[in-house]
């Protein structure tokens, strides 16, 4: 349960800091760099998210469930 706590965690962080980039792209109409940080940001915890996902199945933590339920 603690897994799933922390992706969706990640998850949120990923759009709040998607939200924050496209609020500072309407508000600075490109004139600051704060878009780019906030992009920045995001593609970092996607990358992070990412691997920690991967670890996760490598390792066994996580374990995903089949598309089509056994019959």
């Amino acid at each position: 349960m603690l897994v799933k706590g922390f992706i969706i965690a990640l998850l949120l962080l990923i759009v709040a800091s998607l939200g924050s980039g496209l609020f500072h792209l309407l508000r600075d109409n490109g004139k600051s760099d704060r878009t780019v940080r906030a992009l920045t940001v995001r593609v970092g915890l996607s990358v992070a998210l990412f691997l920690l996902l991967m670890l996760g199945f490598a390792t066994g933590v996580i374990s995903p469930h089949p598309a089509v339920p056994p019959q």
